[in-house]
């Protein structure tokens, strides 16, 4: 049966967070830990790095933060007291009305409707009267409760495929410190060098403005590389490139390419190229090509070490506002340089796990899309 729907400020209490006076930001767990946005989320509770000693508005356990700014409508659930910054909203289910587990799991539902109501020119915003004026579905307390029940289950299904994508990741990084040991410290002695001795070429990408329309080649940008080194093409831009563009701007298979500027945690994300068809990519980036002494898994791999993550953090320079490694810094990282015979027995290994992710990934693909056909039965009173 279909229930009657009611605004969501109805059943819920929204509290639009507010950014603390910036004297009081601190990484020393002095205060309260800050929310500012969706970059201050994990899965789902907040993994934030900062805190504030004099906090604007709270959270409380149970509450769900939403994010109001750029990537509007991602949620964490508040396992603790949190500063809630500007970029953010606290969202209270009130007692006996709504079920906080069916909020969570409506609000995923309600996500793409919501990000449809942002403004703003240079990030998409939404306004506690664009939340409040959401409307609900709203069916008898202990029917919220059996719907929440029936979706966690599901989503814990999903849960459970990407830990298991996740360990891939995690065995891929003890796989490479198990063969080459520590980047940094060197334990096995290899012979040491630089990044530039591996590679037979560098070269930033392309600084022509990409489209949203479609047209002769895909353009990878910044945000397409993963923190841990993997390629997401769900968000893609598109252009046209001239015979001599191509030679400089298109990247192939079996190249990597390198973040050379962001935040500096960002810095340095590293990326091998797989795809048999070639794609331009941006100029926030660089195209390395292995020679004949390196395999671009190995050097993909060693950059994205946290031991090197840790090392480019400090290296960086900042330029206008974002830190930055250009080419020839990027080629003068000093490097181990194992056997060769050593590195390809890697990325064999990097290739066999790489099949087992893209069947992960199918069957997780095909588990979202009955995840939201589930959710769209549930919220129209068809479960």
């Amino acid at each position: 049966m279909r229930w009657g729907k009611v605004v969501l400020s109805s059943a819920c209490d929204i509290m639009m967070g507010q950014a603390p006076d910036g004297s009081s930001y601190n990484v020393n767990d002095n205060g309260v830990p800050l929310i500012a946005g969706a970059g201050d989320f994990g899965e789902f509770t907040p993994q934030p790095g900062k805190y504030s000693s004099a906090p604007t508005k709270l959270s409380e356990p149970g509450d769900i933060i939403l994010c109001i700014r750029a990537t509007i409508g991602d949620r964490n659930w508040s396992d603790k007291k949190y500063c809630l910054g500007r970029g953010v909203a606290g969202l209270r289910s009130k007692e006996g009305r709504l079920h906080k587990e069916y909020l969570w799991h409506w609000l995923g539902h309600a996500a793409l409707e919501l990000k449809g109501k942002g403004r703003g020119a240079t990030f998409l915003q939404v306004s506690k009267a664009d939340i409040a004026s959401l409307e609900i579905p709203l069916p008898p307390l202990e029917e919220q409760k059996r719907i929440a029940a029936i979706l966690d289950a599901a989503e814990a299904l999903r849960a459970k495929r990407r830990q298991a994508l996740k360990e891939l990741d995690t065995f891929l990084q003890a796989t490479f410190l198990h063969m080459f040991g520590d980047p940094v410290t060197n334990p096995k002695g290899w012979n040491m060098g630089v990044v530039g001795d591996l590679l037979e070429s560098v070269n930033y990408g392309t600084s022509k403005k990409a489209s949203a329309d479609k047209k002769q080649y895909p353009v990878i940008r910044m945000g397409n590389i993963t923190y841990s080194g993997e390629l997401d093409f769900s968000d893609l831009k598109y252009m046209d490139l001239s015979d001599k563009e191509k030679f400089k701007h298109l990247v192939y298979k079996n190249q990597i390419l390198f973040n050379r500027t962001n935040s500096k945690e960002l810095v340095g994300k590293t990326a091998v190229y797989r795809n048999d068809e070639p794609m331009a990519f941006a100029g926030y980036l660089i195209r390395g090509i292995a020679n004949h002494s390196a395999s671009p898994e190995y050097i993909a791999a060693f950059m994205n070490t946290l031991q090197m993550k840790n090392y480019l953090r400090n290296k960086c320079k900042n330029i206008v506002g974002m830190a930055n490694i250009n080419a020839k810094e990027f080629q003068s990282i000093p490097v181990q340089k194992p056997p060769l015979a050593l590195q390809q027995q890697f990325a064999a290994i990097v290739e066999s796990v790489e099949r087992q992710k893209a069947a992960m990934k199918a069957h997780l693909a095909k588990l979202d899309d009955l995840f939201g056909c589930l959710q769209q039965r549930a919220f129209n009173g068809e479960l």
